[in-house]
């Protein structure tokens, strides 16, 4: 399927990002970013805008910004708390990708040019905007918003007609604000718009005489403090940059909330199983995984399911698989490290390329489980062996498992859909795959096709693998495709098919996964809070204590895993 939720603004130059193709300009080329959450320090220009700090007038003077463009960027920049990174630059309305890559060596989010005009702190730093709005915090008189009218609210820097209105409408309604933290009951008012214009409101006359009187001595007057974050040693609130800090860091200051499971004890019926699932991440780039939210997502989904085997498709760069089994094994988000089931030890092995994808190229990928017996002895990509046939699109990925006392053979996909005018259908080359297989996997009974086959299973095309004997575990009404505006999904994409000789191993469980695919550190579009990817992952489940190859049966017990594993 792979939609363009990747997180990352895809750019023109070839050159760059595999991927999407960001990156700075030559002398930042140590430093790849992108609208994920990619905390490095940036380093800029001394002659480049500071885009967090500019007022209108100096950003017109950046190439194709008019004065529509430049209110929207500050707006936006009020609504963000604070540009992250240049690239964020992108989802401001009226300037795109195209636009933002003849900016880049313009702008910065750091250090910019010196300047003294209005909207500019004497640097681009984080020191700087602290000490510019500390610095109009003693000599401008504070709005008593108790008092204020909606034109004047207007007058306060960040606050718009819209805006101002709400604010004059709950007053009405509900009485007088007793502090200016009741803002954040205010339509349209989070704490980072809020740590932005509370140095210029005031909730009685008393404020206003304070701020007047600090027109006789700037040296001798005090930072506003915010009343609703203290210091921990002290009765005290903690100074102003505190929240400069906390609103700079947006979305980062939330709390990502997980699903309430109890963890799999890895048995079915007594006996030990292995739930074998499958997920394309959509473009997994090396910045896209550098977001936390990310991260915690996929790591989490698979401990909460209980996954002990994965196949991973859309991957866009090798390292940030290894990230996600790096994260496993040794835990640094809260979450995981907080996991009270078996977290078991992963390995991780990665194809070489499939095929194109979007602006790039694609790997294929297992993550599996050690603790849970399994082991990888083989893999390879596979050619389309069907003679006059195309290549396939993206080759698929096979690899041979032991699974306790199960010889399994994995095969990988991720199908093209249908293009303009149907071309490059490569849906239609479901029947040659299986016949592929086939051929490829001739002594092999136990065999397990998943992936990301952009059909729903009861298409025809799939009648080769029926015909072959083999049964999908996703029924077409069960939908695999996710969005923040459609959590349920509309469409059956992905499937795990096994063949007729492992269907007497399956236990019947299967499912897919549908909560927890959120988080708030993710970019959705405008806003925050979307999905990892646009797919579900999809699960099996099998008995692991019977081996049909070799023509005997044999039984084991249930070996129960601890909160650390495997006893």
């Amino acid at each position: 399927m792979g939609g363009c939720n990747s997180l990352c603004v895809p750019m023109k130059n070839p050159n760059r990002c595999q991927e999407n193709h960001v990156s700075l300009p030559k002398r930042n080329s140590k430093r790849n970013l992108s609208t994920a959450f990619n905390m490095n320090e940036i380093i800029n220009s001394p002659d480049s805008i500071n885009i967090n700090v500019a007022s209108e007038e100096e950003l017109m003077t950046l190439p194709g910004i008019n004065r529509a463009t430049a209110r929207n960027i500050v707006e936006y920049r009020l609504q963000l708390g604070g540009f992250k990174q240049v690239e964020d630059l992108a989802l401001v309305s009226g300037v795109g990708a195209t636009k933002l890559e003849s900016l880049k060596t313009e702008i910065c989010v750091s250090k910019g040019r010196t300047q003294t005009s209005k909207g500019n702190s004497p640097n681009g730093s984080v020191r700087g905007v602290e000490a510019d709005i500390r610095k109009r915090t003693l000599v401008t008189k504070c709005v008593n918003i108790n008092t204020a009218n909606v034109f004047q609210l207007k007058k306060v820097k960040g606050i718009g007609f819209i805006m101002a209105q709400n604010i004059v409408i709950y007053r009405d309604k509900k009485g007088p604000f007793r502090s200016v933290d009741d803002l954040l009951k205010v339509k349209g008012i989070g704490p980072a718009i809020l740590s932005l214009i509370r140095h210029e409101l005031s909730v009685d006359e008393s404020e206003d005489k304070r701020s007047n009187s600090a027109d006789s001595g700037i040296g001798q007057a005090q930072p506003v403090a915010n009343p609703s974050i203290r210091s921990p040693d002290s009765t005290s609130t903690t100074s102003e940059h505190v929240n400069q800090l906390v609103a700079m860091s947006g979305p980062l200051t939330q709390t990502s909330s997980r699903p309430n499971v109890v963890p799999f004890n890895f048995c079915t019926e007594g006996k030990q199983v292995v739930r074998i699932a499958s997920w394309n991440l959509q473009r997994l780039t090396d910045d896209k995984i550098n977001n936390p939210g990310v991260k915690e997502v996929i790591c989490m989904t698979i401990l909460e399911n209980g996954f002990g085997l994965v196949a991973l498709q859309e991957i866009a760069k090798k390292e940030a698989l290894q990230k996600i089994c790096d994260e496993l094994n040794n835990p640094t988000l809260p979450t995981v490290c907080k996991w009270r089931g078996a977290k078991g030890h992963w390995d991780v092995h990665i194809s070489e390329t499939t095929g194109q994808m979007f602006q790039g190229v694609e790997y294929n990928g297992f993550l599996y489980d050690t603790e849970q017996d399994i082991s990888l002895l083989s893999a390879s990509l596979i050619e389309n062996s069907i003679q006059n046939n195309k290549e396939f699109v993206r080759k698929p990925f096979i690899g041979h498992f032991k699974l306790h006392s199960l010889d399994l053979a994995l095969c990988s996909v991720h199908l093209k859909n249908a293009g303009l005018n149907e071309e490059d259908v490569e849906v239609a080359a479901v029947s040659s795959l299986a016949e592929t297989i086939t051929n490829k996997l001739k002594e092999e009974k136990d065999i397990v096709v998943l992936g990301d086959f952009n059909l729903s299973p009861d298409c025809t095309e799939f009648d080769s693998f029926r015909t072959g004997g083999y049964v999908n575990t996703i029924p077409p009404e069960s939908y695999t495709n996710i969005s923040t505006t459609n959590m349920l999904g509309s469409h059956a994409y992905d499937n795990i098919w096994m063949s007729r000789q492992l269907q007497e191993m399956y236990t019947g469980n299967h499912g897919v996964v549908r909560v927890g695919l959120t988080s708030p550190w993710i970019p959705d579009g405008w806003s925050w809070g979307g999905v990892v990817s646009d797919h579900c992952p999809v699960w099996a489940e099998y008995f692991v204590d019977k081996e049909y190859d070799i023509g005997v049966v044999q039984d084991l017990d249930c070996i129960t895993l601890t909160a650390s594993g495997l006893p």
